[in-house]
């Protein structure tokens, strides 16, 4: 069973670690899914393989999640989290909010973020969003989580200047970028650089809150 994460998602819960919990045979599920999608893509989304990368019994998934897309949506909750926490901590402890959201990109463009492993497990959550309603309720969820963080720090250095259009669009907006490059990189690691993607993202932050037309 997945937490779901209402529309009145805070940054203070947020950052109170917030997480479904798991017990040990869950989460032995929960990352044998994981690696079974990140190598096989949608060849390893399949009970079979992930129980005997388990090791358990093919039964065990319905005991300990009901369903097998019960089981993904955990995982896709796992993996969100997971990488949004690594993110979120190497930008912990910066007070001024402009050099958080600098930690905050330049941490969710490194190596263990840049694996092209991770875009073979997106693309079967991404596939079944449409036709699975606790698969889509992760994504919603990760996302929504994801944004709040942003938002805040938009939110706190509108008090210094205006962010334009506003702090909340600046975090759409943002997440949009980081998303998309990151796809590409994915799709054409030769393209451009974690480095070039990092500048173009703090480029977009300086034209939101510095406003260099005007």
């Amino acid at each position: 069973m997945i937490v779901h994460y209402g529309c009145d998602m805070t940054v203070e819960k947020l950052e109170s670690k917030q997480r479904p919990s798991y017990s040990k045979a869950q989460s032995k599920l929960i990352q044998s899914t994981l690696h079974s999608l990140m190598e096989e893509g949608v060849d390893g989304c399949s009970v079979r393989k992930i129980c005997d990368r388990a090791g358990v019994a093919v039964g065990l998934i319905n005991y300990h999640f009901g369903t097998l897309n019960d089981l993904l949506a955990a995982a896709y909750l796992d993996l969100a989290y997971s990488l949004m926490d690594e993110a979120i901590a190497k930008s912990h402890g910066i007070q001024f909010p402009r050099q958080r959201l600098s930690g905050f990109i330049t941490a969710s463009f490194s190596d263990s973020v840049m694996q092209r492993k991770i875009l073979r497990a997106w693309v079967v959550f991404w596939s079944m969003i449409d036709r699975a309603p606790q698969i889509k309720e992760a994504h919603d969820s990760s996302n929504r989580a994801f944004r709040v963080y942003l938002e805040k720090n938009f939110s706190e250095l509108d008090l210094i200047r205006s962010v334009l259009p506003s702090p909340r669009m600046a975090a759409v907006g943002l997440t949009a970028i980081m998303d998309g490059l990151w796809l590409e990189w994915c799709l054409s690691s030769k393209t451009f650089s974690a480095d070039e993607a990092i500048s173009l993202c703090e480029q977009w932050v300086d034209a939101a809150w510095k406003h260099p037309s005007e």
